[in-house]
């Protein structure tokens, strides 16, 4: 779903202006009751109504955390992404999703578990 233009924001702030009330100007223009009180809250706190970022990337919650990451996994390589997940709410105070530590340590290019036995094409 795309974001109401910001012509359209600006004519329900103007309308609020000039002294309609919540329930005429969201019938006036089509829109929820609640996004013009929040159309005209943000206008309140920040003198403008622009639509918010949709999508685009997020910084991980770990980045900072990097050395500390490579240390674990360099003094105890069998540690399960659920004991890192565990010991990064623990010590670092962050909390973060199996899958997103996943992806940190993947990018890091960091492994974990590995296990000789697994990776044989015959029997051991």
């Amino acid at each position: 779903m795309r974001p109401l233009s910001e012509d359209l924001r600006q004519r329900i702030i103007a309308a609020r202006e000039k002294g309609a009330g919540t329930g005429e100007v969201c019938q006036r223009f089509g829109v929820s009751r609640k996004s013009v009180q929040r159309f005209w809250k943000q206008h309140r706190l920040t003198g403008h109504c622009r639509p918010k970022q949709i999508g685009g990337s997020r910084r991980s919650r770990l980045r900072p955390h990097e050395r500390t990451l490579r240390r674990w996994i360099a003094a105890q390589a069998d540690l399960t992404l659920a004991e890192l997940q565990q010991r990064c709410g623990e010590q670092l105070g962050v909390k973060i999703g199996i899958t997103a530590l996943w992806h940190r340590i993947d990018r890091l290019g960091l492994s974990y578990k590995k296990n000789d036995a697994r990776r044989r094409a015959s029997a051991a």
